[in-house]
């Protein structure tokens, strides 16, 4: 976007209960940025979504609806908040979701915020007008503070299944006016008609400067973007389904960033991350806002290798990883504690196979051969649960392939 050298604040002059001063500080003349786009990844191509505003304004209080009136909470009253409004350019709903999730995504990547948008960290107002027919346009309508992703869909197909009904009826539409969602019944209820608003300078607030220096200093300290790292991974060939998910997961991709400058991965060590950062790190990530992995990737990239390696089962990983995460305890400690060991008596396995073996299961064997390995390796590490899993089984390997040439003998 482009960036106003100079800011200025407002007063959006209107009467409503939510206001209880009548007026809104926002910015109108000098809003902090205006232009350009915000692009997002569909169907596997990038599309840039243009942008009209980037303004800072202060929040309002909090409406609830029910049969004794209406209800206000002031606590988040006169908190500051960011506006960003789009161009109207969404046509189908699936694409707005889809960018109110990368965006939601973006904010949680740069640690703007959380975006819990049912905690009212992000919020969503949909403008929109309907054509329905031939003869059936509406005005603008805006429903406000939609608070989840579901209820976005819920209230836009509410209103078209509404307005689909009016235009069967052969009535007019309604004014142009604001709703709002009621979760409890899923429907849209009016709030009020849209009207001009008068907007005066803020007194009380001086017009800021916002010198060039300043705004490279801020670009300069930007890391890549969610739609820059997934170009580069498409082009390197990645998989497209572990491209995709650094929009879903930040902090995969914020690991990946961070790796990328220690170490220098290879085409498959990036698909094999995906996948091990998604089954081992990724709940614990969240929980930890990323702060321990940066502090422990040493620890967790060699994890990462010692599972490519098959050195360690999936259950020890989850251990390591859990301790590695939660503790300060090193990485060599956690593997010496928890590593099953190679260190048995070969014969003590074959005996418990010879009383397993019998002729059934020979019989089995000729047709469903991997069926009786899975059979005879499962009993065999519920009598040896501290030993290697690949160690057992090839120990079951070796006894079923000496009885088989046994019997053909």
């Amino acid at each position: 976007m482009k960036i106003s050298p100079t800011i200025q604040f407002d007063r959006k002059i209107y009467n409503y209960f939510d206001l209880s001063k009548g007026y809104q500080i926002t910015q109108q003349k000098n809003p902090l940025a205006v232009g350009g786009c915000l692009p997002i990844i569909q169907e596997n191509k990038i599309k840039k979504i243009p942008l009209k505003v980037l303004q800072l304004e202060e929040d309002t209080a909090k409406s609830s609806y029910d049969r004794e009136g209406v209800k206000i909470d002031f606590n988040r009253a006169g908190n500051p908040l960011i506006e960003l409004v789009t161009e109207p350019v969404f046509h189908q709903v699936e694409m707005v979701l889809v960018f109110i999730k990368q965006l939601q995504n973006l904010l949680r990547y740069l640690e703007i915020s959380e975006a819990k948008m049912e905690k009212g960290q992000l919020r969503v107002d949909l403008n929109f007008s309907l054509q329905i027919g031939d003869n059936y346009s509406t005005p603008l309508y805006e429903i406000k503070n939609l608070n989840s992703l579901a209820n976005i869909e819920k209230a836009v197909k509410h209103e078209i299944v509404k307005h689909q009904e009016i235009f069967r009826k052969g009535e007019e539409p309604p004014v142009s006016q604001t709703l709002g969602f009621d979760e409890k019944n899923q429907i849209t209820i009016t709030h009020r008609e849209k009207t001009s608003y008068f907007y005066l300078p803020e007194v009380n607030i001086p017009p800021i400067r916002i010198s060039v220096p300043e705004t490279k200093k801020v670009v300069q300290n930007v890391p890549i973007l969610p739609w820059m790292k997934w170009e580069q991974l498409t082009k390197k060939g990645v998989n497209v389904s572990h491209s995709n998910l650094i929009l879903e997961k930040p902090f995969l991709l914020k690991s990946l960033v961070l790796l990328s400058k220690k170490c220098d991965f290879s085409l498959t060590e990036i698909n094999n991350w995906a996948g091990f950062f998604l089954n081992y790190l990724n709940p614990h990530l969240v929980q930890e806002n990323f702060r321990t992995f940066s502090q422990r990737w040493k620890s967790c990239l060699k994890l990462f290798q010692l599972s490519q390696a098959k050195k360690l089962e999936n259950q020890e990983i989850k251990i390591i990883t859990e301790q590695l995460i939660n503790s300060r305890k090193s990485l060599t400690h956690l593997v010496k504690k928890h590593q099953k060991s190679n260190e048995i008596d070969r014969f003590l396995v074959f005996s418990q196979l010879e009383r397993l073996w019998n002729q059934n299961l020979a019989e089995k064997y000729l047709v469903k051969p991997q069926s009786v390995c899975n059979f005879l390796l499962g009993q065999i590490k519920k009598s040896f649960p501290n030993v290697e899993f690949k160690y057992l089984n090839q120990i079951v390997v070796n006894f079923i392939r000496d009885k088989v040439n046994f019997q053909k003998t």
